[in-house]
């Protein structure tokens, strides 16, 4: 299904993958693109139990499945000090055992009610997730409910994993783009714990089971934490079964600390990482943004599409792209924090042009907030955005995760059937002003790992360069 919907959507975008002086224009005789249908308001059914979980249940008949995703306050910037990054490895145990049952046990329970169980961490939550049958809705929480109260994390689970994850981090730490994010995130970042993005290795070899139960037994409170169910499942039936299961969870000691605010953006920093022997210099351009609930979110939204986000039909991809040929697959994107949020350009160029391909990005960034955008960008952006929330959230899963993100991040249920809303108010002027505000180039913190010696005075051009290591 999925592999059709994207044939399809290649089929009716393929005009925009042609450089600008191939395109040839649409016959005026065809109808008008019909409006895009915003996701239905949902109909939820909002409770709290008494030790403090909120319920958010959302009956959607059809296919007979359900998703239940469990989002807990306290994520990777949540990690304390000497074990950043641990979250990660706390989420990929979780579902490894509980005082109960053990991950065999688990995964049997769960596949005789067609059901299986994931978990993962993110800035500012971790996420715990299991779909079944909708016949097996009770089983299925009853699971989930011993994972979040009594994950035991085993020393061989967790031995095993620490194992998976130190190989998987190897793996991460050979490519250029993991070691420019890491360093872009800490230049961007500072001391703020969103400058994380992955454990190091003295953390995943120092951590012990006791070491994970004492992070879970902090972070896991019912009083900080979301449980949302979705899909064709009766509502009175959940209610009955989420009290049963849950009813019991208490927390206990103290939780995690609030997130601070993450910082504002300063001045211009170019920063160089050296890969000797790089035949490509790997270019991370960005800083940070307002959160997804100030006012500037979506026209954000909108202008990074028109400049960098959509490999369709940015400005920059007809830039250093199509036109000049520097790169195959530039992209830009704009990520949401509870605290904060961050944009982020990224280019892998030839060594030789990385000095002409960073002035290109600078020169797109600048014009975002010099000149207005004509209305078929505004309208081909909102298209994008629009179209593309509409696609992600066409399965109970996606609708699931996304109302659990979206509590997180600090917005109601009904944001959920504001999206597309929202896109479509974009005006060309708020998009303007926002590229005054946010994407100016002298505000930008850039991160380039490549060859030192055969980049740095490209660098050197927009000004001063410090080495760093990520």
């Amino acid at each position: 299904m999925k592999r059709a919907i994207l044939f399809v959507l290649a089929g009716l975008l393929a005009p925009a993958l042609l450089p600008a002086a191939e395109r040839k224009p649409l016959p005026k005789d065809l109808p008008p693109l019909g409006e895009d249908r915003p996701l239905p308001k949902p109909a939820l059914a909002v409770s709290k139990l008494p030790n403090g979980l909120t319920v958010w249940t959302w009956p959607r008949p059809g296919v007979p499945r359900f998703v239940a995703v469990l989002a807990v306050r306290g994520g990777t910037a949540a990690d304390p000090g000497g074990m950043e990054g641990i979250a990660e490895l706390l989420a990929d145990t979780l579902k490894e055992g509980t005082a109960t049952r053990t991950s065999r046990r688990i995964a049997e329970e769960l596949q005789s009610v067609g059901g299986e169980i994931s978990a993962s961490a993110s800035d500012d939550a971790i996420y715990v997730t299991v779909n079944a049958l909708a016949s097996g809705v009770a089983t299925a929480l009853d699971i989930l409910a011993d994972v979040a109260r009594a994950a035991s994390f085993p020393a061989a689970e967790v031995e095993l994993a620490r194992g998976n994850a130190i190989q998987g981090l190897l793996a991460r730490e050979s490519t250029p783009e993991f070691l420019a994010q890491k360093a872009f995130a800490r230049a961007v970042f500072g001391d703020h714990p969103y400058h994380i993005v992955a454990p190091s290795k003295e953390t995943l070899q120092a951590a012990t089971p006791e070491a994970l139960r004492r992070e879970f037994t902090r972070r896991f409170r019912p009083e900080g934490a979301l449980l949302v169910v979705v899909g064709d499942v009766d509502g009175a039936a959940v209610s009955a079964a989420v009290t049963r299961a849950f009813g019991p969870w208490k927390g206990t000691g103290e939780g995690p600390a609030a997130t601070p605010p993450a910082p504002a953006a300063g001045p211009r920093k170019l920063l160089v990482v050296s890969r000797p022997g790089s035949v490509q210099s790997s270019i991370m351009v960005g800083r940070p943004t307002p959160t997804v609930t100030d006012s500037d979110y979506f026209p954000l939204l909108v202008g990074n599409t028109i400049c960098a986000g959509s490999f369709l039909s940015s400005r920059l991809v007809e830039n250093i792209r199509e036109d000049k040929g520097y790169t195959y697959s530039p992209g830009g994107s704009v990520q949401t924090m509870q605290k904060g949020g961050l944009l982020a350009v990224n280019a892998d160029v030839r060594n030789e042009v990385t000095g002409g391909a960073l002035l290109e990005i600078f020169y797109e960034l600048d014009r975002m907030g010099s000149t207005l955008a004509t209305d078929e960008e505004v309208s081909r952006a909102k298209r994008f955005q629009s179209g593309l929330y509409l696609l992600r959230n066409q399965i109970q899963g996606a609708v699931a995760r996304t109302l659990a993100s979206n509590w997180v991040n600090g917005l109601p249920p009904e944001a959920l059937g504001e999206f597309v809303t929202k896109v479509n108010a974009v005006t060309a002027d708020q998009v303007r002003a926002v590229g005054r505000t946010v994407f100016p180039s002298v505000t930008q913190t850039v991160v380039v790992v490549g060859d030192e010696p055969k980049i740095r005075e490209e660098i050197g051009e927009f000004g001063p360069v410090v080495s760093v290591q990520p």
